[in-house]
């Protein structure tokens, strides 16, 4: 396997003149992320004059029901790698960059949620400090 090398991509926040480059990357993107796109903070991932990656997070708006005495949390909501990009360390940056803010804005912990079948953004959020804290079950019946 031929390792790709590392991204020169440079992290900044979100403009608005990124919005088609980060549909280009999750089509559904605003639609999906309507009710939480106001009160998150978005960093972008720059590299060859366009966004080519971004990380989204913000305050919850409800108490951590699933770890008591947690409060006030934020959640890493959205990470999102061009294809063509991924490989390059560019998720791993952007997810450190929001653990950071995050930090700095005051909260003492990040949650998030992500597939079990995501292995490649498991090892990105686990190599940028993630740990499992819990597990859901979903239960599905046929009607």
């Amino acid at each position: 396997m031929t390792r790709r090398k590392p991204s020169r991509a440079r992290l900044r926040p979100f403009r608005l003149d990124d919005a088609g480059d980060l549909c280009r990357i999750y089509p559904m993107f605003f639609v999906d992320n309507a009710v939480k796109y106001g009160s998150s903070r978005i960093v972008v991932a720059e590299a060859d004059g366009h966004a080519v990656g971004f990380v989204m997070w913000g305050p919850a708006l409800e108490p951590a029901w699933f770890d008591r005495g947690v409060e006030r949390w934020a959640e890493l909501d959205e990470l999102h790698v061009h294809p063509n990009y991924q490989g390059r360390g560019i998720g791993t940056r952007l997810v450190r960059s929001a653990a950071r803010e995050a930090r700095a804005a005051g909260f003492a912990v990040m949650y998030l949620v992500a597939e079990a079948s995501n292995a490649p953004a498991r090892r990105v959020y686990e190599k940028s400090g993630f740990r499992e804290h819990n597990r859901i079950v979903r239960y599905k019946l046929e009607l």
